[in-house]
């Protein structure tokens, strides 16, 4: 799929968007400051978000510890739904992740300030008509005597709101050293309240799960909101969401299929192992969060300087020099660390939540994920240059192969297992090919600018 964009109509809601620097003069940008590197931006995060997974850890092992594992497994069946929620907002929010950074890079702040007003106004109204949805399907689950479940639907009503406007607008907007700071004290907040909240699940079960990942959420937003770098007000304005969903439908058409790859997976999970394998496989995917906040921390700080970078300069090459030492450090630091996860997770687990020692083979296979995913970034310049149709070529040739592991895997019986297997071979295989898809890239770059080349 190409990426199927053609230029917006001139004007001043609709500036020319162009893979080259705009003919039109851009307002002039501010003197440059010195930036940090890319090592003291991604210590910013790493740094809180460690302390951060050390507490949601100790968190997980105690609600594993309150909780059976099919009252977990139920909390996370209906959790699911919220995973598949993104497609409502059909690429305007993944527009401006794109957006935000490029506009600042070329140094038209007032530019990247409206479509974040517009993308903001968005946020709210999809999160609130989803909200709607799930309090609907929860008071049809009251009215027919299913408590636990219309307490389900109610929480991850709740938790819409905060989806949309927290993880999908607030977030995003953070991305300097001073953001990314406050970003990683925001996790950490958020964390400790989680295992202080852990109180509630003592006191109410299942209800105590929903109450604590309602307060958990509202707290995060708060301190996202009260520390936002943009401080502008939501506004609607049909102009910029349109820009926006033309950036951003293509992000999003193989965007959202690279995030509902692992939401499937976990829907595999819940229909062949039931509520008691999904409340065990709740503990794989707390094993992967472990380790996988390095390489999304990477992520987080490397994608908005390859936008910026592009839009100054508009080279592919420029992309790859960011990118290739963060993800190359990323995955050779992470081999201790996995080495010394897999040793202590049988020990851990049948010694403080034997309940789960099922779980305890998958889990170790899932501290395997993050090794592939150290590669994103790469997939990331895709996004950038707007050639979502080679993104979309190594996702689709990827999940094939996963679909095909996956069912050589359980072709004599389902095990937990399997899920992390080949999931790990299809990460696997999406990190190679788009290497050698953004490789190509640079080389016809190369070949473009060589004397006699194409213009």
């Amino acid at each position: 799929m190409g990426d199927g964009l053609e230029s917006l109509p001139d004007g001043p809601d609709n500036p020319v968007l162009e893979t080259e620097p705009a003919a039109e003069p851009t307002p002039a940008a501010p003197p440059p400051r010195r930036k940090r590197s890319l090592v003291a931006l991604v210590s910013h995060l790493v740094g809180g978000n460690m302390a951060s997974m050390v507490l949601r850890m100790v968190a997980g092992v105690l609600q594993g510890r309150l909780v059976a594992p099919a009252t977990l497994g139920l909390f996370t069946g209906i959790g699911l739904s919220l995973r598949y929620a993104p497609f409502l907002q059909l690429g305007i929010l993944d527009g401006l992740y794109r957006e935000l950074p490029y506009h600042i890079g070329r140094g038209d702040r007032p530019r990247a300030e409206a479509l974040a007003s517009a993308a903001q106004a968005w946020a709210l109204a999809i999160g609130g008509i989803y909200a709607l949805v799930l309090v609907a399907i929860g008071a049809w689950s009251l009215a027919r005597g299913q408590t636990w479940m219309a307490a389900g639907w109610f929480t991850n009503a709740v938790l819409a709101v905060v989806f949309y406007y927290k993880t999908y607008y607030l977030q995003l907007t953070y991305r300097t050293a001073h953001d990314f700071s406050r970003l990683a004290l925001v996790n950490v907040a958020e964390s400790v309240g989680s295992l202080l909240l852990l109180a509630l699940v003592a006191w109410l079960n299942f209800y105590g799960l929903c109450l604590r990942a309602v307060l958990a959420g509202a707290v995060g937003t708060a301190l996202l909101f009260a520390w936002r770098p943009l401080r502008v007000r939501p506004a609607w304005n049909f102009a910029h969401l349109k820009h926006l969903l033309k950036i951003g439908l293509p992000i999003f058409s193989v965007g959202q299929l690279y995030a509902w790859w692992s939401v499937l997976n976990s829907t595999l999970v819940l229909k062949f192992a039931g509520v008691e394998g999904m409340g065990l496989y709740a503990m794989v995917m707390m094993a992967n969060t472990a380790i996988e906040f390095i390489p999304s921390a990477v992520n987080q700080v490397v994608h908005p300087r390859m936008a910026e970078r592009y839009g100054q300069a508009h080279r592919v090459g420029d992309l790859l020099r960011i990118s290739w030492k963060p993800m190359l450090l990323t995955a050779v630091g992470l081999v201790p660390v996995v080495a010394v996860a897999w040793w202590l997770v049988p020990p851990v687990v049948r010694f403080l939540i034997p309940a789960y020692a099922a779980a305890i083979p998958a889990m170790r296979w899932g501290l395997l994920l993050p090794l592939a995913n150290s590669f994103y970034p790469m997939a990331g310049i895709f996004q950038i240059v707007r050639r979502q149709d080679l993104y979309g070529i190594a996702l689709g040739l990827s999940m094939a192969v996963y679909v095909a592991v996956q069912l050589w895997l359980i072709r004599d019986g389902v095990t937990l297992s399997a899920f992390p297997q080949a999931m790990l071979v299809g990460r696997a295989w999406f990190a190679v090919l788009c290497t050698l898809f953004a490789l190509a890239l640079r080389r016809r770059e190369g070949a473009a600018a060589a004397p006699g080349g194409a213009a």
